[in-house]
């Protein structure tokens, strides 16, 4: 099993009441409570702005999976960019281009500017949201490392708990244009403010990681681990990156095609938004609660775990087809991907060090928005090749065995 942490050196906070890492990771669960609660009630703004538009499921599928393929590339890029300048300004100036790219996305007319706008803008600047600040947290935590990464990335679980049943009101009231400007900005002065309290490492601020004492931190570094070109030499750097890449596939095909799905069979457009909410819910406690599983046995079982639910949950939705089992199923999902969201940052830091973490789980990263982006424009073919479904989540319950597969593979590289 990897990734054990050590017990708290209550030393660490010697002489400092709060210690500095608790604001940053509070202002990182801001930063992702706006920039993904928006982004996962996509699937809201689906079927209205497809409609308006006359565009098929697989055309508004794409720009989903354009916006993740470049939030994917961009996510390697800002991972640099963050170990060597702090995250402070990458994720300041990325803002800048999400709210540009949802204004502008209110404006589209063809698919071009759709799959521009919010394929290509918002997708780059996602790639700064995410990746930059969980590596922040894994550089500021020793001990409790899987918790805070929890917390902090349950921002996005309460983002989707309450931003996309709020979405679904706010269209009905003022329509799905106005509102991808609401929430952009929205997500501006969000991002903006929070970012403002965003430090790269403790040693910035003249202290050490949380569970470490100025003792023993002197006589370690954060340098130490992998280097880039290392980590890519390893066979677990493969494995892992396969692993993120079937739960990008698995995650973003349900996220934006089961609020049109359970629509489609009948349910109330606004009750569907629900279903997003309660998935938020369920990610949110499931970031807690498998973050200390994890910390206290290692993330490899809370993996196996996290993907036996998955195939089961999606094998079962395709046979049991009716309202209550979208809400059963939404629980189960929402267990899965807080569980393994949680597990990303934590892995890649157990496996390779903190040398080049940023720029490793840039990387891995990406394979996670590969995943991600091809998923949703699979399902959105199958759904316009059959007229249903049904076959889209067969395709999620066996990606999410071939995802289980590969976690068991996951062993320590040290």
């Amino acid at each position: 099993m990897i990734n054990r942490e050590p017990d708290i050196d209550e030393s660490t906070e010697a002489g400092s009441r709060v210690f500095y890492g608790f604001i940053i990771a509070i202002a990182a669960f801001f930063i992702l409570f706006s920039a993904y609660g928006v982004r996962f009630a996509y699937g809201v703004f689906f079927k209205p702005m497809a409609k308006n538009l006359g565009f098929s499921a697989a055309t508004t599928s794409a720009a989903y999976s354009i916006s993740f393929f470049c939030e994917g590339v961009f996510s390697l890029v800002s991972g640099g960019l963050a170990d060597r300048f702090g995250p402070r300004i990458v994720v300041s100036l990325s803002s800048i281009l999400v709210v540009t790219g949802y204004c502008l996305t209110a404006l589209v007319h063809s698919p071009w500017q759709l799959f521009l706008f919010y394929g290509i803008m918002i997708g780059v600047g996602m790639g700064a949201m995410f990746v930059p600040l969980v590596s922040m947290t894994a550089r500021w935590f020793n001990a409790r490392r899987n918790l805070m990464t929890g917390l902090v990335s349950s921002g996005v679980g309460v983002g989707m708990l309450c931003i996309p049943s709020y979405t679904a009101h706010l269209i009905n009231g003022h329509g799905w244009r106005n509102s991808f400007v609401i929430m952009g900005i929205f997500i501006f002065a969000v991002t903006l403010v929070a970012a403002q309290f965003l430090k790269r490492d403790p040693a910035s601020m003249g202290t050490v990681p949380y569970g470490e004492s100025s003792r023993t931190f002197e006589h370690k570094s954060q340098s130490q681990g992998h280097s880039y070109q290392e980590a890519l030499r390893t066979p677990q750097f493969w494995v892992f990156f396969a692993v993120v890449f079937c739960f990008g596939m698995v995650s973003m095909s349900y996220n934006v095609h089961i609020v049109p799905d359970a629509i489609n069979s009948g349910m109330r457009p606004t009750l569907a938004a629900d279903i997003m909410a309660v998935t938020g819910a369920m990610f949110v406690l499931s970031r807690v609660v498998l973050g200390m599983l994890a910390d206290r046995h290692g993330n490899k079982p809370v993996l196996i775990f996290c993907f036996m639910v998955a195939a089961a949950a999606f094998f079962f939705i395709t046979v049991i087809h009716v309202h209550w089992a979208f809400f059963l199923l939404a629980l189960l999902i929402g267990i899965t991907q807080g569980g393994v969201g949680t597990s990303q940052s934590p892995v890649v830091a157990s496996l390779f060090g903190l040398r080049s973490h940023g720029l490793i789980l840039g990387s891995i990263g990406l394979g996670s928005t590969m995943g991600s982006a091809l998923g949703p424009l699979l399902a959105g073919y199958i759904f316009d090749f059959t007229g249903s479904y049904h076959w889209a989540l067969f395709m999620c319950a066996v990606v999410s065995l071939f995802a289980l597969t590969f976690a068991s593979l996951i062993k320590p590289s040290h």
